[in-house]
């Protein structure tokens, strides 16, 4: 007779066989499954949208449809374009990374700023009927030893027109402030560049229809760096504007407004007027290096846009960021959410776990906010903002806000 024994231990093998190929069928299981926190390849949280708090901020997608109330209002539509072709304050000084202050222009009335173009200038703008423009402002961020970069950029009629800008913008620059001396730039010999104390900097030169504005500061009177950085500034914004042709105005507004429908999936603006800005003039697409002048830290979210293959982003009251896939999507979250040494990370929203949130130590100077979400879906990123009470500094509208913009980028689809 023979002994069970053999048949035992085959038994036992089979088993144990078995079990291993029970684990790891599971396990490849378990590692396809979306939604599944802990994975290499990261997945979304799943999210109930009928318990998510929306307060009154719409839920639903929703077309976009501009306002046109005068013939500035759709030159925006060109302003927003030649943003993309503005020079970064940061490729010109590395140190110039602070966030920025960004304008769009489109009269003379409005091209200036306390913080920009002088309002000295608005006269000239409307002699020369400037049609389109933006600039932007950064500093090194240390009031001690100031370094900053203006660089803007005005679209006039014809070229006629762009020459006599400037020639009139370099000398009521001369004429309102007296003891200002001409200023040496290196192969530019037609600009009107000055300084009235070799610390600080303006610099005008047409350039086809359109003028270039410069404003650099140093920490301290240097004439040579001065003029190598205001001369920077003109190098690198002739070189970013090699390819820019205006865009005929009779044609703006044949353009699409939502060619890619970004701006439908992008929050709009709330109906109880709660929104911590009320300029809407950036509302709009923009390709990445346009939008790349608004972003807080902008090196790294540069880099961010390239690896994370950000093709377009849309700004309405949600700014809408579409990358290469979910876990770009993800990368792209954690850049934009860095925080300085002041900034502080709030908890996500109920229902929300994936939605990281900042508290700012400084307030935004575009959008005029101080705390933000970003919430991922797909290959879609949204960030959400808003100013908080100092006296009750609840996010509870922000969390709604947030709440809000999921549920319009999960029923997008």
């Amino acid at each position: 007779m023979n002994s069970p024994e053999p048949r035992i231990k085959r038994f036992l093998s089979a088993g144990a066989i078995l079990a291993v190929l029970v684990v790891i069928i599971a396990l490849s299981v378990q590692s396809c499954a979306p939604g599944v926190a802990g994975h290499a390849a990261p997945g979304l949280t799943p999210v109930d949208l009928t318990t998510l708090r929306t307060g009154s901020y719409l839920a639903q997608p929703t077309a976009y449809k501009p306002k046109f109330r005068n013939s500035t209002d759709f030159r925006m539509i060109e302003s927003r374009r030649m943003l993309g072709y503005l020079v970064h304050p940061f490729d010109v000084d590395p140190d110039d990374n602070a966030p920025s202050t960004v304008k769009l222009v489109s009269s003379g009335t409005d091209m200036t700023s306390d913080d920009g173009i002088p309002k000295v200038f608005a006269p000239i703008g409307d002699t020369f009927n400037v049609l389109a423009g933006v600039y932007v402002s950064r500093t090194n961020g240390n009031l001690r030893s100031r370094r900053k970069v203006i660089a803007g950029l005005l679209r006039f009629p014809t070229e006629d027109a762009a020459r006599g800008a400037a020639d009139q913008f370099g000398t009521i620059e001369n004429d309102t402030n007296p003891g200002r001396h001409p200023l040496t730039l290196a192969g530019h010999p037609d600009a009107h560049a000055s300084s009235g104390d070799d610390a600080a900097a303006t610099a005008f030169i047409a350039h086809g229809p359109y003028v270039i504005i410069v404003s650099t500061r140093v920490p301290a009177p240097d004439p040579a760096a001065l003029s190598g950085l205001t001369g920077r500034t003109i190098d690198l914004q002739l070189a970013a504007m090699a390819t820019l042709q205006p865009t005929p105005l009779d044609d703006l507004l044949d353009l699409a407004a939502d060619p890619a429908g970004l701006m439908r999936r992008a929050a709009p603006q709330a109906k109880d007027y709660s929104d911590p800005f009320f300029d809407t003039a950036d509302f709009g697409t923009y390709d990445p290096l346009a939008d790349l002048h608004y972003e807080r830290n902008p090196v790294d979210v540069r880099n961010a846009f390239r690896d994370d293959g950000v093709d377009a982003v849309a700004r309405r009251a949600g700014v809408l960021y579409r990358t290469r896939d979910l876990a770009a999507s993800f990368r792209l979250q954690n850049t934009l959410t860095e925080t300085g040494k002041d900034d502080d990370l709030l908890n996500p929203p109920p229902g929300l776990p994936d939605a990281k949130c900042v508290r700012l130590d400084l307030q935004d100077s575009n959008r005029s906010y101080d705390a933000f979400c970003v919430v991922v879906y797909g290959r879609y990123v949204a960030m959400v903002v808003d100013h908080l009470p100092i006296a009750r500094p609840t996010p509870t509208a922000l969390y709604e806000r947030a709440g809000a913009q999921y549920a319009i980028l999960a029923r997008s689809e």
